[in-house]
């Protein structure tokens, strides 16, 4: 190849989309919410100073387009005071609109004392103090013992004066020698003592990476707001409705039932309403559909954006790129049908070919066998993988792919393939890990029971419950009851003998440019040993 020409634009679509921060929500990642937020400030009933509530009216949706101090300003029809009525802007938890206790997360967090001390049976030079293990306090343990606290002997056998002194003691350089861990040494090096307390809470407000601020959290506990309960939200904000509905109530409401709300919001505005609020409610259903075409209705806009499945981040990610209308764009998606229930793809399909006749180009790397039949042109590489791969074995229409004597997907694709399955007993084994998860996001009492040394499936749908049961549950509490600690808050009831568990997700095993395959599976570690004993005879 001499030259590539006529090469549009392209965005690739990442099977491993990042993962939200903590402050994003479904409403705020799919930007329903931003016509949401619109929907409240334009057609809502807000309540005056004096209690009374005012009907929607066009005087309150036209209040934000007056200028300077009358900007948003209503009078009560009841007893004639004037008061301002929030803007879209006031409804954003992430900005004016954010609870001031919990700055918009609707939670707070606290310092878990107990967390602080890692094993009380450890001396601190042997890692007793968890929170010096964070990064730039490895030194601390040197500073602790020059300011006379005994780092060889158990936690658990310093006097209480050490014990407070580790906890608490007062932020202060101490001038000492130190040895870096290049063993290079400082001679009258000026090192400031930070406490098990303040290596946390310093460490959460420096720290910029998700590795390390993941590590942070593990020493505190979260609770829902007391002020906000949760929604976020000043409090008083949720004085003004929609349809009889506050906005935290409507977030609330799963996707799929959010078109039926929308009609019924139009139903009940006045006449002369209609015709600026069918432009709002039809930005925000057009916002909805290709969610709801990708079988994201279960979800609701309050979600937490950090709890999402990487399937579900996919497909808003997709519904997203559908919405900005692009033309001309070679979009790549690495495969989207991943994670994603057999009765989905129907709805992913359509998707794709949305993007397609908007003008856009559409590479798709898959291994599902609708999405390939529904491809206007298929490439199929092969014969096997590795170094027995690299070939272009066919290229043309499914139909003529299916044809093919020498494609290797043309009998899956014709319906012809022999599909091979593992002959299982019918028996089931007695002994079982039983568990049952009270109440967690769409789980509610519910009883599962897996049996030891068998194969176990979980299946269901993009979103039943499946990660919030294995991974969100069960996981964490065998980890949990291995190490003696509380099982997670929705277990309501665990019977497990095995106090271990090995979990592989979809996370990508290399942290830095360093890792390998022989790192990560420790054959690195095992060769190393191996090369390094010696040799005799």
């Amino acid at each position: 190849m001499t030259s590539v020409k006529h090469i549009p634009s392209a965005l690739a679509l990442r099977q491993r989309p990042s993962i939200p921060n903590e402050r994003a929500t479904v409403g705020t990642t799919t930007e329903t919410f931003n016509v949401l937020r619109l929907i409240f400030s334009r057609l809502g009933s807000p309540v005056c100073p004096n209690g009374h509530r005012v009907a929607p009216s066009l005087d309150i949706a036209e209040a934000m387009s007056k200028s300077g101090e009358e900007m948003g300003q209503i009078t009560c029809p009841t007893c004639g005071v004037k008061f301002y009525v929030p803007s879209a802007e006031d409804f954003a938890f992430n900005s004016d609109g954010a609870c001031q206790e919990c700055g918009g997360t609707g939670k707070v967090r606290q310092l878990d004392d107990s967390k602080l001390i890692a094993d009380p049976n450890l001396s601190i030079e042997d890692g007793a103090v968890a929170s010096w293990s964070l990064p730039g306090r490895n030194f601390m343990p040197s500073v602790a013992q020059h300011a006379g606290v005994r780092i060889d002997i158990p936690y658990k056998d310093l006097t209480d004066k050490e014990k407070d002194f580790v906890l608490n003691g007062p932020e202060k350089k101490y001038k000492m020698d130190f040895l870096s861990g290049t063993g290079r040494v400082f001679h009258d090096f000026n090192a400031l003592y930070e406490n098990a307390h303040q290596a946390v809470l310093r460490s959460a407000k420096s720290s910029k990476s998700e590795r390390a601020q993941k590590r942070i959290a593990e020493f505190f506990t979260y609770s829902t707001c007391l002020v906000c309960h949760g929604t976020r939200l000043r409090p008083e904000l949720l004085k003004q409705l929609v349809n009889d509905k506050n906005i935290y109530q409507v977030e609330q409401m799963q996707l799929g039932d959010l078109p039926a709300w929308s009609k019924e919001v139009l139903a009940k505005l006045p006449e002369d309403m209609h015709k600026m609020a069918s432009s709002l409610i039809n930005e925000f259903l057009n916002n909805l559909q290709p969610l709801l075409d990708l079988g994201l209705d279960y979800l609701t806009m309050e979600r937490a954006g950090n709890t999402l499945s990487t399937s579900e981040l996919q497909r808003i990610q997709l519904a997203r790129t559908l919405r900005t209308e692009t033309t001309g764009v070679l979009y790549v998606l690495d495969e989207p049908s991943i994670g994603l229930h057999t009765a989905n793809g129907d709805g992913l399909i359509k998707v794709l070919r949305k993007l397609v006749d908007q003008g856009n180009s559409l590479v798709v790397v898959d291994h599902n066998v609708d999405i390939i039949k529904a491809a206007d042109e298929i490439i199929e590489i092969g014969p096997g993988s590795g170094e027995q791969g690299g070939q272009i074995l066919d290229q043309g229409s499914p139909e003529e792919i299916k044809k093919d004597k020498q494609s290797l997907i043309a009998p899956y694709l014709n319906g012809k393939a022999h599909l091979m399955a593992r002959k299982v007993s019918d028996q089931v084994n007695s002994d079982q890990i039983g568990f049952e998860v009270e109440d967690y996001f769409n789980l509610k009492d519910v009883q599962a029971g897996i049996p030891l040394n068998q194969l176990t499936s979980v299946t269901g749908f993009s979103g039943a419950g499946k990660t919030s049961l294995i991974l969100d549950s069960l996981v964490p509490a065998i980890k949990a009851q291995g190490k003696k600690e509380a099982l997670p808050k929705q277990i309501k009831s665990f019977d497990c003998p095995i106090n271990n568990v090995v979990s592989v997700d979809a996370s990508p095993i290399g942290k830095s440019t360093r890792s390998t395959v022989a790192t990560y599976t420790s054959i690195m570690d095992n060769l190393r040993k191996l090369f390094a004993k010696p040799v005799f005879g």
